[in-house]
């Protein structure tokens, strides 16, 4: 008698057993899956709210030669561009000092001084007026490796720059006269402008490098603490500097002969924030460079000797240090260790080792 049941009915229903089995599991494993991605989304989510985000600092640029602060390391590492610049009275006011890093002053011959002005990153459109060059950029120029800004320079000067054109390029007026020009408010040779822009573009042009990598001075923040109201530097009859603190601005307002020293650029009193008066081995030089048969100054600017520098309203004593032609001057106190300027704007006053400043 046959089976009622059929074999491959059976066979059937078996297959769809195990394919409804399989979906199943596949089913469960899937809810696991998806419940432990959930869980451990939902505890990630919670470890994303627990971050504290934190603002990493904008990078800060420091100009080297002033402390002061520029946009960015491109600005910070122009090469510095110093100008040779008239003070005699016929010269008054100059253009663009006010705009300067670092201003040092000396003697030139005359009675009268000379400013050698470095700009690294504050700018000037109008610089001067320009003169010739003296054996004190021989000294100054290349401890700055600046770019230097002259009209000229007597023969024995000029041979002495072409033959350090590697460390000393010389934007020479009759050389690169599209960076130049002449004003018609006075006379020449007390005429002749530039600009740092102008000075940097004939240098590219030449092929000369327009950055430098600079050793920064030491700089602080301002902590006025007034115990000095003056300072008294009496180069000549015709060139007795003064300087009067202003407390306000932390500042050294700096006279002529009594008469405010104007910057034509601004309109304003010439105001450091830094005087140095550094003292210096000087002599005559033997060979005359003056048209006007003045014979000119030598300044031995590589060693050591006393310095005053005038900040906060203070004076502090201390001593100048250069090793040797390329290193820049450092400033250190009694116990050798460097002294911070205010950033600025600072007036170095070269003076011989005798010479007697006045302080009240």
């Amino acid at each position: 008698m046959p089976s009622r049941y059929d074999h491959k009915s059976d066979s059937g229903r078996s297959r769809w057993i195990t394919i409804g089995l399989v979906a199943l599991i596949a089913a469960a494993a899937a809810f696991v899956a998806w419940a432990v991605y959930a869980t451990r989304g939902d505890e990630i989510a919670r470890q994303l709210k627990s971050i504290t985000v934190i603002d990493l600092p904008v990078p800060q640029f420091n100009c080297p030669l002033d402390g002061t602060v520029v946009s960015s390391r491109s600005e910070a590492r122009q090469r510095p561009v110093m100008v040779q610049i008239d003070n005699s009275p016929a010269g008054r006011p100059q253009s663009g000092l006010s705009q300067a890093d670092i201003v040092y002053e000396a003697m030139a011959e005359g009675n009268v001084t000379r400013f050698s002005a470095i700009y690294a990153c504050r700018d000037a459109e109008v610089v001067g007026p320009v003169r010739s060059a003296r054996m004190i950029n021989m000294e100054l120029t290349p401890q700055y490796n600046a770019l230097l800004a002259t009209s000229g320079a007597s023969n024995r000067v000029t041979s002495e720059l072409e033959a350090r054109t590697d460390i000393i390029p010389n934007i020479v007026h009759h050389n690169y006269a599209g960076a130049f020009y002449r004003t018609g408010d006075r006379s020449a040779p007390h005429n002749l402008m530039t600009s740092t822009a102008a000075v940097r573009e004939a240098a590219a042009a030449a092929g000369f490098p327009v950055t430098a990598d600079l050793r920064s001075l030491a700089f602080k923040d301002d902590e006025p603490a007034p115990a000095v109201q003056s300072i008294g530097i009496p180069y000549s009859s015709i060139n007795n500097v003064s300087y009067q603190y202003d407390p306000g601005s932390n500042g050294w307002l700096r006279s002529i002969n009594g008469v405010p020293h104007i910057d034509a650029l601004t309109g304003g009193q010439l105001m450091p924030k830094n005087v140095i008066i550094q003292y210096v081995n000087t002599s005559v030089d033997p060979i005359v460079d003056d048209v006007g048969g003045s014979p000119g100054q030598l300044f031995d600017l590589i060693g050591t000797g006393p310095v005053q520098i005038f900040r906060d309203g203070l004076m502090i004593d201390g001593s100048w240090q250069r090793e040797s032609l390329g290193e820049m001057t450092t400033y250190v106190d009694a116990a050798g260790q460097p002294i911070p300027l205010n950033r600025g704007l600072t007036f170095v006053q070269l003076v011989s080792m005798n010479f007697q400043p006045s302080v009240g």
